[in-house]
């Protein structure tokens, strides 16, 4: 995988990305606070922070946070957007970040470790966290359920790479990543936290959030267009919205 070009795909749709990218449930960020005892001036590390639809949900918690993210523009959006935090927007990759060791009590990604190469990937995070400290990786799975209008989005989300996946693929993803850090050898075997929640959009909101993800995106401009125009028209037969429901799914694993 060419992780440079993957990188600057994302920040090429940085506006896309703050605008039309879903957050998360918070019920998961408060179970990764309650559960890793942090408190106020605990040192978090977030790996892939875009521009920082995790992160704002750490707002007024007074932790320390640095957030590597490849895209420059992100960065740019995440340092002016949390200015008044503690909260500190570095650009790199953070197999390449000079970390410092056994500092953070938390290192964390939202929607963003599958890009980080493995294993230095599990080692690097090992080596920053304090002792105890915990890996929190988190995950939203956008879901298909067996409905006629769900029937008909996956054929518009497959034939041009928007990705949506049923219970089952989100199932099989969720066992590797468990398996993915329980076979690294440096964690427990994660606990695992789930949250259902819905998401409504227009259809012009979810075009933009389909120009979030880097298969579409690199679409032609003919693709994109007629995707669009699909889009509004199974939007105009369930009254011009488009619903979707998601997880978020929390993996916790403690340094061993």
């Amino acid at each position: 995988m060419d992780w440079k070009k993957e990188s600057e795909m994302f920040n090429q749709m940085a506006d896309y990305y703050d605008k039309y990218r879903p957050s998360y449930a918070e019920e998961i960020i408060h179970s990764l606070i309650t559960k890793t005892n942090l408190s106020k001036g605990s040192k978090l590390l977030e790996i892939g922070a875009g521009s920082g639809k995790a992160t704002e949900l750490f707002i007024n918690k007074q932790f320390e946070i640095l957030c590597i993210e490849p895209g420059a523009d992100l960065v740019k959006k995440g340092n002016d957007r949390f200015k008044d935090e503690k909260f500190t927007f570095v650009t790199g990759r953070f197999e390449e970040y000079p970390v410092k060791p056994n500092y953070y009590d938390v290192v964390f990604s939202a929607q963003a470790f599958h890009w980080v190469p493995q294993p230095i990937g599990y080692e690097k995070c090992a080596e920053t966290l304090k002792d105890g400290g915990y890996l929190a990786i988190i995950y939203n799975m956008y879901l298909t359920d067996d409905s006629d209008f769900d029937h008909e989005l996956l054929a518009i989300s497959t034939k041009y790479s928007m990705g949506l996946s049923s219970m089952d693929d989100c199932e099989k993803r969720a066992q590797s990543i468990i398996a993915g850090i329980a076979e690294s050898g440096l964690f427990s075997r994660p606990s695992v936290i789930r949250s259902s929640w819905n998401q409504t959009y227009t259809a012009d909101e979810y075009f933009g959030f389909a120009l979030t993800g880097n298969a579409f995106v690199q679409k032609s401009d003919e693709e994109k267009q007629q995707a669009h125009k699909e889009l509004i028209l199974l939007a105009n037969k369930h009254n011009g919205i488009i619903e979707r429901p998601y997880i978020s799914a929390l993996y916790l694993a403690q340094k061993l």
